[in-house]
């Protein structure tokens, strides 16, 4: 863990330095639509409350996709240009000494939103960095010091898959129980009962193959248009079930459908393109001439769409890169398989201990 206290002092400075001029933040919905140039004033599990000009208003929690803010502290503004530009620990650092220095003073923030806002941040940079335990103290701290916040949910999930992966099972379960106790203590909206549901199967070590594959297709149904993104994550699911059964006919058109209408989290969009691409490199080894090169050239768009646009999700980046680097093998062209060599080293150096990196060694010119 980065030492925040050197920059404590400076910490709780930022928390009353803001920008000069109003806010003029952005509210995507689901359905959409964007409402452009308004005031975020409270988030919660049920609501965003905002003004637009000089009227307040409010908006379902259910029905936002994401939230973008324009004013910010000056820790949070550096911290997201860092992430931008990829100094990923300077960012953190930022970031814990914002939401530590908050904590430890006990004052109100500029912006409510604000400090759930950051403690998701530190959520998404220990992701990024595969800290596993970090991810987890940092799930920890936004549940307890945030635990109105429409992030809070999605805290748990986060804690509750980050253990399930870590082979923490029992950690998992244990969690997924505790936000279980949330949604039924908070009333919170029956989509967060079907997320809950979701992971539950997820994480049956006893579930498998066909069995898990309808608990899937049931769980999509009962999403249905209602809640896309607790639909599109059934679904991912159940595309990569069907490629672990080397079902590959069978998943392109799941994560095709994902792709084509992306009312989605990242985490599932990121899958979603990853497992598109191995269903077209699957068809293009398959195929000869022209059907070949053109679904070779979808796949790399594919995997390189998630290198690129979903860098962040590294639990499907590593495999995208390797395969984006497989693709450019296949072909003839030296310039080609040049940067096939480079997308393994840079597999094998940022992700190194990971399987991808291992694949990518195979690989590789010495």
């Amino acid at each position: 863990m980065i030492s925040t206290a050197p920059r404590l002092a400076l910490g709780m400075a930022a928390l009353a330095t803001c920008a000069l001029t109003g806010s003029a933040d952005t509210i995507f919905l689901l359905n959409g639509k964007v409402i452009e140039d308004v005031s975020v004033r409270s988030e919660t599990f049920h609501e965003i409350g905002f003004k637009d000009g000089s009227k307040k208003r409010t908006i379902k929690t259910d029905d936002v996709l994401r939230i973008t803010f324009d004013a910010k502290s000056k820790l949070v503004d550096r911290a997201d240009v860092a992430i931008d530009e990829g100094q990923l620990f300077d960012a953190l650092s930022d970031l814990e000494t914002f939401v530590d220095g908050l904590i430890a003073s006990g004052k109100k923030p500029r912006y409510s939103w604000e400090p759930a806002y950051a403690m998701r941040r530190l959520i998404e940079l220990n992701a990024m960095i595969g800290d596993a335990p970090g991810l987890i103290a940092a799930a920890d701290k936004l549940i307890a010091n945030a635990p109105e916040s429409r992030f809070s949910p999605q805290a748990f999930l986060l804690k509750a898959e980050t253990q399930h992966l870590t082979g923490e099972g029992a950690a998992a379960n244990a969690t997924l129980k505790s936000f279980l106790n949330l949604i039924q203590g908070q009333r919170l909206s029956r989509r967060w009962t079907l997320e809950h549901k979701l992971a539950s199967a997820l994480y049956d070590k006893d579930l498998s193959g066909k069995n898990l594959r309808q608990i899937l297709k049931s769980i999509a149904s009962e999403a249905g248009g209602g809640y896309p993104q607790v639909n599109n994550a059934a679904q991912v699911a159940l595309g990569e079930s069907l490629l672990e059964g080397s079902k590959f006919s069978e998943a392109e058109p799941v994560f095709k459908r994902i792709t084509d209408n992306p009312k989605a989290s990242t985490a599932t969009l990121a899958a979603a393109y990853t497992g598109l691409g191995d269903c077209l490199f699957k068809r293009a080894t398959q195929s000869t001439g022209d059907d070949r090169d053109k679904l070779m050239r979808l796949a790399k768009l594919a995997y390189m769409r998630v290198v690129v646009v979903y860098k962040d999700q590294v639990r499907y980046v590593p495999k995208a890169m390797f395969w984006a680097g497989r693709v450019y093998d296949e072909s003839n062209d030296e310039d080609d398989k040049e940067k096939a060599q480079k997308l393994y080293t840079k597999v094998a150096r940022e992700y190194a201990g990971s399987k991808w990196a291992s694949e990518a060694g195979g690989f590789r010119k010495r």
